[in-house]
């Protein structure tokens, strides 16, 4: 008798195409880089209560929402590598959809990421270039907020293939 043929999707956790998550110390550097991407923009708006001079002020602001989580999701990129996104993909849609499927992202999405990336990078520059562009106020702080959670967005659309080819960057082979 033939074997079964399996469903293109895991169905149930013991499914031999179940990816497996390997708890070390990359992870929770990683996760804890990623989570820090995600909520430092939000801890910026406490910045001002600080009892800290007005410079300093602006400066760990600025640090908070410019530049500050792309640098840490850069960092969680390159320390969680392929398999962890993978893990944590198959989990969200498990848990959301309640059949996750393990497949490559397709070429129109991988490069509506790369169009999110590029556009969420824009608001930064014309802060850095042409502040007068954007809105005065709190309005500029949700701006580049909005601006730092796209570029984070963009990293998870693009899926598995940039976060290896990010994390490669990383990594010193020894070849040219």
């Amino acid at each position: 008798m033939k074997p079964e043929k399996r469903a293109t999707h895991a169905t149930h956790s013991n499914d031999a195409k179940t990816p497996v998550l390997r708890k070390d110390w990359r992870l929770y550097i990683g996760v804890t880089a990623l989570l820090l991407s995600i909520i430092m923009p939000f801890l910026a708006i406490l910045v001002p209560y600080l009892p800290l001079p007005l410079t300093w002020k602006a400066l760990i602001a600025g640090a908070m929402v410019l530049g500050g989580p792309e640098v840490f999701t850069i960092v969680a990129v390159a320390l969680l590598g392929k398999e962890t996104l993978h893990y944590f993909t198959y989990r969200a849609k498990k848990a959301l959809l309640g059949v996750a499927t393990l497949r490559p992202v397709s070429r129109v999405r991988y490069y509506a990421g790369m169009v999110l990336c590029i556009l969420s990078i824009l608001p930064l520059y014309a802060y850095g270039y042409l502040p007068g562009v954007l809105p005065a106020g709190n309005a500029r702080l949700l701006t580049l907020s909005a601006g730092d959670f796209a570029f984070i967005a963009s990293i998870f659309i693009m899926g598995s293939e940039f976060w290896e080819k990010l994390r490669r960057l990383f990594v010193w082979e020894g070849k040219a």
